[in-house]
Order: C-alpha cells, then sequence, then structure tokens
C-alpha cells in the first residue's frame, strides 16, 4: 500500500493539517516507515521489511491467513503490528492468543520487552501483569492480552476484543477456536499465523476461505536460507518428499495427517497439586538423586538422545488406577555412561518395578550395559524397539497375538488418557509435543509417525508399556522383554 501519494497530501491539506503533521501522519499510516522509525532488529538497526513480508504488514484485511513454513519473519510481523496497533489504535483491545504455553511466552515475552525498552513507548505502558494471564494496559486506552486456550478454550470465554492475532493456529484445538470465535467483536480483525501438519482442522478449513487474504511463505523466502540449510533440513525430515519437509519447510498441507491424541483429554489429566519435580541437567553438571522418596511401585521410562536430540527420563508412581508423574529429567549433553549412571542411581533411590528404554540412538548398548552390570536388572529392564512387535495375549488358535510396539504403547497413553487414569503437571515442554503430535497412513495402511520433537512423549510411552508388563492390567500374561523384541 502506498501511503506516500500527492492525492493523500491534498486531502489531509484540505483538512487543515500543515506540511509536517502530513508527514508524520503517514509515516504513522505506513507500517513499514513505523518499523524503520522505532523498531530495532538484533544488531541494533532500524528494521527492514524484507520485500515478501511488505503486503502482509500492510494489510488492512479483517481476515488474514498464513500457512508458511518455520523462520520466516511471522513473529517479527505480529511485533511490528501489536505495536503499531498500540500507537494507532487507542481505546481498543487486542488478543494474542495460543494453544500452548510454551508458544505463548516467548511471543509476549519478547513484546514486553519492545514496550518497556523503547523509549517512544515506554511511557505509555501504565500497567503489566504476567499472571493468571498477560495483560498490558498503555495510556492511550489500548489494551493488549496474551492468552492460552486452557481445557477446551476455557480462557478465551468472556473476552470480547477488536482484534485477535492467533499464533501457531494449526495446534489449536476445535474447542478452542469455538471460544475464540465469540470473543470477537462486530467488525473485527481475526489474523492466523501457523505452520501446517497435515491435520484437516479449522486452521486448514481457514487457509481455504475465499474471503480471507492468503499467504504462504516458505522458508527458502527468508535470505539466510542457503542450499546447505535446506540440505541440513532435507536429511533430518528424511528426504523433501516427508510430511515434515512438506510443512515446516514449504508451508504446505501435503498429505492428510491426523492427531495422534486428543488434547483436550491430556489436559483434562493435568493436575497442579502433584508433588513433582522437574530437573534439568546440562553437559558435566552434578547430579543428585532424590531423597526421602515415599514408599510405592515405580517405572522409569526413557528416550536417550546424547549429541543432537536431549534426553528424557520420565518416573511415575502407581496408585492404582492411577499413574502419576513425579519426576522428568531433561538431559543435554550428558554422554552415554552417565546417563547409564543416571539410571542406576534413580533405580537405588527408587527401587524402580520396571525401567523401559527406548533402543534408538544408543539405547540398546545402554540396555547391555545395565544388565551386564548386576544380575539385579534380568527381568526389570525393557529395551524397546519401536519398529518391532509384542505378544499381547493369544488368538483363539493359541498362536500368539502381536501389536507393533509404538502403536501398542500409543494406544496405552491414549486409553489412559481418555479415561483419566494418569496424572500430568502442568508442563509446556509437554503440552507441546503432545499437540503438535501427529501420523499418516503408508501405502501398506500401517500407522507412521512424523518424525519430530516426542522425546517426552516416547519417555512416556517407555514408562506406560513397562507398568503394562509389569502389572499386565487384564491382559494374557506375556514373557519379559529384557533387550529382545520380535519384528515384522
Amino acid at each position: 500500500m502506498n501511503w506516500d501519494t500527492p492525492w493523500l497530501n491534498a486531502r489531509l491539506r484540505e483538512r487543515g493539517l500543515s506540511e509536517e503533521e502530513c508527514r508524520q501522519w503517514i509515516d504513522l499510516q505506513c507500517r513499514e516507515t513505523f518499523a524503520r522509525n522505532y523498531l530495532r532488529d538484533r544488531q541494533g538497526a532500524p528494521w527492514r521489511v524484507r520485500d515478501y513480508q511488505r503486503a502482509s504488514a500492510e494489510s488492512r484485511a479483517l481476515r488474514k491467513v498464513h500457512c508458511d513454513g518455520r523462520d520466516v519473519g511471522k513473529t517479527s510481523e505480529i511485533e511490528i503490528i501489536t505495536a503499531w496497533a498500540m500507537v494507532m489504535c487507542p481505546d481498543s483491545e487486542m488478543l494474542l492468543a495460543t494453544q500452548t504455553e510454551n508458544h505463548l511466552f516467548p511471543l509476549m515475552n519478547r513484546l514486553a520487552r519492545r514496550f518497556q525498552a523503547t523509549p517512544e513507548f515506554a511511557p505509555s505502558l501504565v500497567e503489566m501483569r504476567r499472571s493468571p494471564s498477560w495483560f498490558l494496559r498503555f495510556s492511550n486506552g489500548f489494551v493488549l492480552w496474551g492468552r492460552i486456550a486452557g481445557p477446551r478454550g476455557i480462557n478465551f470465554q468472556g473476552m470480547h476484543v477488536d482484534w485477535q492475532i492467533v499464533d501457531e493456529a494449526q495446534e489449536m484445538t476445535e474447542a478452542g477456536w469455538g471460544e475464540l470465535y465469540q470473543a470477537l467483536n462486530g467488525g473485527g480483525r481475526r489474523w492466523v499465523y501457523g505452520v501446517p501438519n497435515g491435520l484437516r482442522n479449522s486452521f486448514y478449513r481457514m487457509t481455504q476461505l475465499p474471503d480471507a487474504e492468503q499467504y504462504n511463505w516458505p522458508s527458502a523466502l527468508n535470505p539466510e536460507f542457503d542450499r546447505a540449510k535446506d540440505e541440513e533440513l532435507a536429511r533430518l525430515y528424511g528426504g523433501r518428499d516427508t510430511p515434515g519437509y512438506i510443512h515446516r519447510v514449504l508451508g504446505k498441507h501435503g498429505a492428510p495427517m491426523h492427531a495422534v491424541f486428543n488434547l483436550d483429554d491430556y489436559l483434562a489429566c493435568v493436575r497442579a497439586d502433584l508433588d513433582f519435580q522437574d530437573v534439568t541437567l546440562r553437559g558435566e553438571e552434578r547430579f543428585d538423586a532424590p531423597e526421602g522418596i515415599p514408599r510405592g511401585r515405580y517405572y522409569l521410562g526413557c528416550d536417550l538422545g546424547y549429541a543432537r536430540d536431549p534426553s528424557e527420563f520420565v518416573v511415575y508412581r502407581c496408585e492404582a488406577p492411577y499413574l502419576v508423574n513425579v519426576l522428568r529429567l531433561h538431559l543435554e549433553g550428558v554422554d552415554y555412561a552417565r546417563q547409564q549412571a543416571i539410571i542406576e542411581a534413580l533405580d537405588r533411590a527408587y527401587g524402580f518395578q520396571a525401567v523401559g528404554i527406548d533402543t534408538g540412538n544408543s539405547g540398546r548398548a545402554v540396555a547391555h550395559q545395565i544388565l551386564a552390570a548386576s544380575e539385579r536388572w534380568i527381568g526389570r529392564l525393557h529395551a524397546f524397539e519401536f519398529g518391532g512387535a509384542i505378544a499381547v495375549g493369544e488368538l483363539a488358535d493359541g498362536s500368539p497375538a502381536r501389536r507393533r510396539v509404538k502403536e501398542f504403547m500409543t494406544e496405552l497413553l491414549q486409553r489412559r488418557m481418555s479415561e483419566g487414569t494418569i496424572c500430568f503437571p502442568p508442563m509446556a515442554d509437554r503440552e507441546s509435543q503432545y499437540a503438535a503430535h501427529t501420523y499418516g497412513i503408508s501405502a501398506q495402511g500401517h500407522v507412521v509417525y512424523e518424525k519430530g520433537n516426542d522425546h517426552l512423549i516416547d519417555a512416556d510411552r517407555c514408562a506406560v508399556l513397562c507398568h503394562h508388563l509389569d502389572t499386565l492390567e487384564g491382559e494374557a500374561a506375556a514373557p519379559s522383554l529384557g533387550v529382545a523384541v520380535g519384528f515384522w
């Protein structure tokens, strides 16, 4: 949109504005000029809008939808628009909405720093609260809210705003959208930003709406995206024809995918009153196993990483019929020898009934080392080959009923969440992983889980399966897996 035109200057002069006042008015209306005049990039230079961002930044649409790849500047645009609205939309209210806290906090924290650190903005900020939700009030009557959806969109109930900006929209639940629709005043704006995940949900349908401005920014538009970055992403996602690459790099919906977990079921299992420890350990940092552990039946699930991926250890206590998460240990850059030592230290503290380890990466080697160290692990340590099969009972003819390991352990998790017999503490990392986890169906009819950040989920899978094997939960008896799992 070109604001600097002789026609516009003439109309403003007719209204009695001076030449300087005309220039100031036009500078404020043009968001690109506004960003250049009032915002600074990470190097401290005046903010420059990229060519491909210009049309979207200057949009005045009531409905706008971004279906983009990662790292293309969506957050930067939201920052520019929010700052601009604070100046140019007095006596109005804006809501920045996400499904999970992991997405909301970085965005709102960035905006709060921007308003506090910019000399032209700081005097106008008269009130700011971070709890129970983000609330910023300015001297001209502009109000900025930041909220996550909460269970079934409850946090949007009772809101009435003039502008909604939804980030990471692909993860918003249908119930969350239902409440969000009702929170927008008549004539208000709804701008939606998301990265496709293959789900045919409300975000997908919004990208098909003819009455909404539609944008697609693939990652390659970023000037810093080069061939080396493209090659790296292709390797990480398993090729350029995989869902991960199509979604996160190309910003396309690709083949239909399905949500693995019902996020509302997950949220219903979150309890704020749990006695829970969340520990992070990096590199050579000292680890002290918990002390004074209450007596009980405990289970450990492990997803091992080292160089590129983190490791996740989760401990559950059985309080029949519930499994209660009491510890999460997040490891970064911790070598496998130390991980083995940590597992042994945790066992001395908790006296596990069973321990489950994902054999990906070096999980099988760690499991063998632990078994070789002491006979007391025999029958308690299970190394799960996620691509293998497991006997879960007998068929009518007496032959073993076999299930794919990852599908079966996922089903155990799904069942517990739907029944409400698993208890999670509030944890942003876990919530975002459960919200984003998807699967497709292969040409052979098999479930294929999308690669991504699912390390906590895999640790949970291992914990619930080793509990199942220890208690058998009404199933026919199955032999201890040890470190051997069959293959299809």
